[in-house]
């Protein structure tokens, strides 16, 4: 769950925190621009990210998420959950709350209704500056105006100190390093949502809304999916759209307002291979309109010697491809979960995910889920560590989330079966983002390597 790669819209309602942080590019409201947004992305970022879609992949909150299964509780069931995320770095922190409400009404309709509350703490990369060595041992940091915590914003310090000429060959540029917020902040979100589903025979028509609140950030949106088994039940088709409205006032520039809609739509199909086999394919397009620079991202002028905001295409599209597959091992009364996603957008990011989960009961009301993924994107067109000057495109970003790299990853959730109606879930999960990692062509950016750790606690009721 690293929000941070920006390649993978993903809809499946089954990928973990792990998920949310590279499917960045998910139309979901729940992903916020500040910092560390974890979920990196080709994704709009946008206030506080990584509280976004940190809470989007721990709840699974919006849009097309539920929409690629069928599933239909008989019982009324009540979920609530806890989690803590750590980077490293003293960097970011979220804690969440969330519960959730499944309420069948009659034999046709069932409602879910979600709620989270979560808070963001911690300090954000602003931008990057170049490292100047020379010859006689001196480094020297790129002078820069100096960045202001609550603002976000470069603001005037006095003349920047000097700098030693670059076009003698006694000094040259080395790698770049990033300039993060000179103080921490804080931010609350509260989001909820609902779906609403009605069974008619082989059929199910899903309806579902929700909101996302911020101090900065104001999301809404609305989802619609149909879900079809065909030869026996054994072959399912669903298709689907939502569409999010996103509307932000950024703290660091009073009077202005930007907004963004982000459509989503999806086609999906489920084939039961065998009695222990099972394949399912999800291939979704998103178009995002609107606002979509991050207005607390930076930019670095080296012609200049100043940072300035950056600016992204006002338009993006990105196909995602899904294909799951699983088994169920009858001798180890085990299941091996094997999913591959695929993603291109027209800003030039392409990202790859591979993903293997076993889960394994240990009996006595005990399982097991041990899990590891692997993620690769290449950068976007318009990304650069640092500028000399700007491009003649007009579009140009800084933000480590288009960069490209590579990130591993993995958890362990233990699961606790109390009794027929409660369960207890345990989870712990890490993330390590590498420049090195990457497989797409790219520049170095190993300045914005970092890692996290998750942990969550659940508890699940059926009544």
């Amino acid at each position: 769950m690293v929000w941070e790669e920006a390649g993978v819209a993903v809809t499946d309602p089954q990928h973990s925190v792990t998920d949310a942080a590279e499917d960045c590019n998910t139309p979901p409201p729940v992903q916020r621009v500040a910092g560390t947004e974890p979920r990196v992305c080709g994704e709009v970022p946008r206030t506080h990210k990584t509280l976004r879609a940190l809470s989007s992949a721990a709840l699974a909150l919006p849009g097309l998420a539920s929409s690629v299964q069928a599933t239909a509780a008989m019982e009324r069931q009540w979920d609530l959950g806890y989690f803590n995320y750590v980077e490293g770095g003293a960097r970011m922190r979220v804690e969440g709350l969330k519960q959730g409400l499944v309420l069948p009404l009659g034999e046709a309709l069932e409602l879910r209704v979600n709620g989270v509350r979560d808070t963001i703490s911690g300090a954000s990369p602003i931008y990057n500056v170049p490292v100047i060595r020379c010859r006689d041992g001196r480094v020297f940091t790129a002078p820069v105006i100096s960045v202001s915590g609550a603002s976000g914003n470069p603001q005037s310090g006095g003349p920047p100190p000097e700098r030693p000429p670059l076009n003698t060959g006694e000094c040259r540029l080395s790698s770049a390093q990033q300039v993060l917020l000179e103080d921490t902040f804080q931010d609350v979100r509260t989001a909820g949502d609902f779906k609403l589903d009605y069974t008619r025979g082989d059929t199910i028509l899903g309806l579902g809304a929700g909101v996302s609140q911020e101090r900065d950030y104001d999301s809404r949106f609305l989802a619609l999916d149909l879900r079809r088994a065909f030869n026996d039940k054994l072959t399912t088709l669903a298709l689907g759209y939502s569409l999010a409205a996103d509307t932000f006032s950024p703290l660091n520039r009073p009077g202005f307002s930007g907004d963004k809609d982000a459509h989503q739509f999806l086609l999906g199909l489920t084939q039961v291979l065998s009695r222990n086999d099972l394949l399912q394919i999800n291939l979704t397009l998103g178009d995002d309109r609107g606002y979509l620079s991050d207005p607390y991202k930076n930019v670095y002028l080296l012609a200049t010697n100043t940072a300035i905001e950056e600016s992204r295409p006002d338009r993006r599209r990105q196909w995602n491809l899904l294909a799951r597959y699983n088994h169920y091992f009858a001798e180890l009364k085990a299941a091996l979960h094997l999913d591959y996603r695929y993603s291109w957008s027209d800003w030039g990011i392409e990202a790859q995910t591979l993903e293997a989960a076993w889960i394994q009961p240990l009996g006595q009301g005990w399982q097991l889920v041990p899990r590891l993924r692997y993620y690769t994107q290449g950068e976007a067109d318009f990304y650069r560590s640092y500028f000399e000057t700007l491009p003649s495109s007009g579009d140009y970003s800084s933000d480590y989330r288009l960069a490209g790299f590579g990130a591993l990853s993995g958890g362990l959730k233990l699961t606790r079966q109390l009794s027929a109606q409660a369960r207890l879930d345990l989870g712990v999960e890490f993330y390590d983002r590498q420049s090195d990692y990457g497989l797409q062509g790219h520049t170095e950016s190993t300045f914005a390597d970092y890692g996290f750790t998750l942990y969550s606690l659940s508890l699940h009721l059926e009544f």
